[in-house]
């Protein structure tokens, strides 16, 4: 399927691991220009790394100034069509053991992170009267925490599904779609230190697929939705699961 997207420009946060360093990569193997960036600027480094179509981007989500000058550095070198913010950090374990600075900590990145985001991309995008955002929610979202996340991801992401949607509302008229894409479990760098042998065999129970989700799951779906094929695709948020919401 050839989907268009060479010479268009994207922003992935959270690109220098996991589903954001899948994402970034998957949409340059389409020519996209992508600015890859991470709040650790090595990571971000590593990502890019023999790409020519990728850009290291130190930034972080949680900073709404170093969002608004790392956009701001972008619209310098040209336009902005793609923002797909993928930025996220996990809480495990019990709401009664948590304290406010682990909600604080989970809200800052997992929520307002896309909200300072699209914030940002917003402007630009409805000057040129085109764009696409892809957020990245979770599972978790539809079940009030998840697998692995406990219920404070859980309503972060949840709260990442209803912000999609209103700005799907707020956007339509401006040409920019907004979409979201909810993955399962991945077998990530994130997730890793979570998944010892018996954890990992009682998820794999309820998949019926009957494996983890891989970064590049969630990464060709981004790749979908960012092109023109998905033009009429808006508000949506769109399991990449395996059927774990089924059982």
């Amino acid at each position: 399927m050839q989907l268009g997207l060479s010479g268009r420009v994207a922003l992935v946060t959270g690109a220098g691991s996991g589903i954001g360093r899948a994402i970034a990569q998957a949409l340059a193997a389409e020519g996209v220009m992508v600015h890859c960036a991470d709040r650790t600027p090595e990571a971000a480094a590593a990502t890019v790394a023999g790409h020519h179509a990728m850009q290291a981007l130190a930034m972080d989500v949680t900073d709404p100034g170093s969002v608004e000058a790392g956009i701001q550095g972008i619209l310098r070198k040209g336009a902005l069509d793609i923002l797909v913010t993928s930025a996220g950090i996990l809480k495990t374990g019990p709401v009664s053991a948590a304290q406010p600075a682990d909600w604080d900590a989970v809200e800052r990145v997992n929520l307002r992170g896309v909200l300072h985001c699209v914030r940002a991309a917003i402007r630009p995008m409805a000057a040129r009267g085109h764009g696409r955002i892809i957020n990245i929610a979770s599972v978790s979202a539809f079940r009030g925490g998840g697998a692995l996340g406990n219920v404070l991801y859980g309503v972060t992401k949840a709260g990442v599904a209803a912000l999609t949607m209103g700005l799907a509302r707020e956007l339509g008229p401006a040409g920019i779609t907004v979409n979201a894409i909810a993955p399962a479990v991945t077998a990530t760098a994130m997730t890793a230190a979570q998944l010892d042998p018996s954890v990992q065999a009682a998820i794999l129970r309820r998949i019926p697929i009957g494996r983890l989700a891989a970064p590049d799951d969630t990464a060709a779906l981004a790749v979908f939705l960012a092109s023109d094929r998905a033009a009429f695709i808006t508000g949506t948020i769109i399991p990449v699961d395996g059927g774990f919401l089924t059982t």
